[in-house]
């Protein structure tokens, strides 16, 4: 018999990742217990609708504080940069700016809110692949850090500096491959050797002051050896920067920190992992010890920016929604419905959310069932959860989806459903920080031409519900003692190239 020829591979011992390993099991119970930061579940839907977001405050900054805390070590001055596209309710962000965290933005739209929600200029870090050349222009002007993202936005950064006259704040985005994969749609790339001659061209250019070297290398990330590789690379880009005469001050290592969701098994590590407690510590000694240890290439004293989304919200926000009918099929899994879906979860594809029945004021009648939980869209893909075992559940209860404050809210889509209400569980009581949408939401920026509108038609009439009556000008978001926003940028840029 002829046998395949392949190369030896020894053996080889790596070191595991810190996570706590465990058995997934073949069906997740779901818990009837109380729930005991959110009592009073039933009555929120009762007041304000089904379905519901909910946001508990309190947990919001516990969980922000955690994640501070634990980056901050003698001798780094450490900034946690909260990842606005993470969920940008207004009244999430501003609660964490209240905690002292900066902004990070990645589109024209997150810069202006961040403003709009007053920070200052120098408190934003602008990140992403594709910045407007207005968004750049206010940026540059108003002294936020660009973090570049290639050589063509390093040649416009350059020119709208010239144009206003000032030295921009920039960092340099680098990318670089982990055991074969990497994000390299993103910043320069260092295995080609870009991140050198994106430095070398800033070490020439009078208009550019290089603040930072960034990575943001991947999502949930459950490894933290990734950060260490990041690391290592950056102040290897730190150490060629100082070898050019430039005076980088620190690092942005970006986001990606994992929460306390539960991912599904195809992508979780092998065997499972689960993260409690004061998990984001082994990071934090990953990256804070590799800086310290170069802290002469920043200064002496070097500055940490991180990026957090995920990790500072997923948990502090839930989904209360309710079981709208119930079908039994042959020796399958009970199917039962309710008025969410993935179009307010979208998140359901790569975490299996926690379920808890939250409905109160009867006994478990059985025990050991299997549900299926839909959504209410028409399509079969909308499924919450598959194979959950569970009490009876019946019309009417009420659902607790955990862990949905990434991502659900900015990913949210109008399809077939309006979006609901989200209220914020405060010291004064529940808040409603966004009402729940109409059709007209939905519409409110469609029109019909006149051509095409059927003599019964009311709406659609001139962007406006009234019929016949006067177009309305665009709604100008207020906050409550916004300041107003100097545009200096709009003076000068006729003039530039």
């Amino acid at each position: 018999m002829r046998h395949d020829s392949r190369d030896y591979e020894p053996p080889r011992i790596e070191k595991l990742p810190f996570v706590a390993y465990g058995k997934h099991a073949d069906r997740e119970v779901l818990s009837t217990a109380d729930v005991t930061d959110m009592p009073d579940a039933e009555t929120l839907v009762e007041e304000f609708g089904s379905p519901l977001f909910v946001v508990t405050e309190s947990r919001l900054r516990d969980d922000f504080r955690r994640f501070r805390d634990a980056f901050t070590v003698p001798g780094i001055d450490t900034t946690v940069a909260y990842s606005i596209k993470t969920n940008y309710l207004p009244a999430v962000c501003a609660t964490l700016k209240q905690e002292g965290a900066a902004a990070e933005v990645v589109s024209e739209m997150e810069y202006d809110l961040a403003r709009a929600l007053g920070y200052d200029g120098r408190e934003i870090i602008f990140n992403g692949p594709h910045k407007a050349r207005r968004a750049l222009e206010r940026a540059v002007a108003e002294r936020a850090v660009v973090n570049i993202d290639g050589f063509d936005e390093l040649n416009k950064v350059s020119q709208i500096a010239a144009t206003l006259g000032v030295r921009a704040r920039v960092g340099l985005r680098m990318s670089f491959k982990y055991r074969g994969v990497g994000w390299t749609k993103f910043g320069f790339n260092h295995d080609a050797g870009d991140l050198h001659l994106a430095l070398e061209q800033v070490a020439n250019d009078d208009h550019l002051d290089l603040e930072l070297l960034h990575n943001h290398c991947g999502t949930f990330v459950l490894n933290h050896d990734l950060y260490t590789q990041a690391i290592r690379r950056l102040i290897e880009g730190a150490r060629h920067a100082r070898s050019l005469g430039l005076s980088p001050r620190g690092v942005d290592v970006g986001g990606g920190f994992p929460s306390e969701n539960a991912i599904k098994p195809e992508y979780d590590l092998p065997g499972g992992s689960r993260r409690q407690g004061d998990f984001w510590r082994p990071y934090a000694d990953e990256i804070c010890s590799s800086i310290l240890d170069a802290r002469e290439l920043f200064g002496g004293r070097p500055r940490l920016i991180l990026e957090p989304g995920r990790a500072v919200v997923d948990s502090s926000t839930q989904l209360l929604t309710t079981v709208v009918a119930k079908k039994h099929a042959d020796n399958e899994a009970t199917s039962v419905i309710v008025d969410a879906g993935v179009n307010l979860l979208p998140t359901t594809v790569y975490y299996d959310h926690p379920l808890t029945r939250v409905s109160a004021g009867r006994e478990s009648r059985s025990r050991g069932r299997s549900y299926d939980v839909y959504g209410p869209l028409c399509m079969q893909t909308d499924i919450l959860r598959r194979n959950v075992a569970a009490a009876q559940i019946d019309v009417g209860d009420v659902l607790m989806v955990s862990h949905v404050g990434a991502y659900c809210h900015s990913q949210s889509m109008q399809f077939i459903e309006t979006r609901p209400a989200t209220v914020m569980l405060t010291d004064q009581g529940p808040v409603e920080i966004r009402r729940r949408e109409t059709w007209r939401d939905v519409f409110a920026l469609d029109r019909v031409p006149d051509h095409l509108r059927d003599p019964a038609c009311r709406d659609f009439v001139r962007n406006t519900a009234v019929p016949g009556g006067p177009a309305e000008p665009p709604t100008r978001i207020d906050f409550r003692r916004r300041a107003r926003v100097e545009e200096p940028w709009d003076r000068t840029r006729k003039a530039g190239p």
